[in-house]
């Protein structure tokens, strides 16, 4: 092996180590994509940074627009995409401020636990805005849901 087919390899190898836990950390497998919670509440942060945004609402959770004894009532932590992303899709940095009234849906995590501050966690699918502005999916159908 020459020198420069060394090189690549070692280039090559080192691109892999950098770009494999990128890719585990944006895994959204711990995330039930068939199950779609609505939890219609008050913001209580809203936090616009990198590498994602995210939401905390406190209010009460409801699957089919029924309350459900799986997510009780209480505060979600919501984790969203890239502001960049979410500016694509029609947010603003002033989409939301603690206080607001909203209803966000969200994929529950699979294992239904609290999170170290209390909450439960989710992935944002969908928000009713407190101006009733609707912003992603808020059918409130998980993915392979019947239409």
């Amino acid at each position: 092996m020459n020198k420069k087919q060394g090189l690549a390899g070692v280039l090559a190898a080192t691109a892999l180590a950098c770009i494999m836990p990128a890719v585990a950390h944006h895994s959204t497998a711990g995330f039930d994509s068939s199950v779609v919670v609505a939890v219609e509440g008050t913001v209580t942060q809203f936090r616009w940074t990198n590498p994602h945004a995210s939401i905390k609402v406190d209010g009460k959770a409801k699957v089919d627009g029924k309350t459900s004894t799986s997510f009780p009532d209480g505060v979600f932590t919501v984790e969203m995409t890239a502001p960049i992303a979410l500016v694509n899709a029609g947010w603003k940095r002033t989409s939301l401020k603690a206080g607001d009234k909203v209803t966000i849906f969200i994929n529950p995590l699979r294992n239904t636990v609290e999170l170290k501050d209390g909450s439960l966690g989710g992935l944002y699918v969908g928000a009713i805005l407190q101006d009733g502005e609707k912003l992603g999916r808020t059918d409130g159908k998980g993915v392979g849901s019947a239409n």
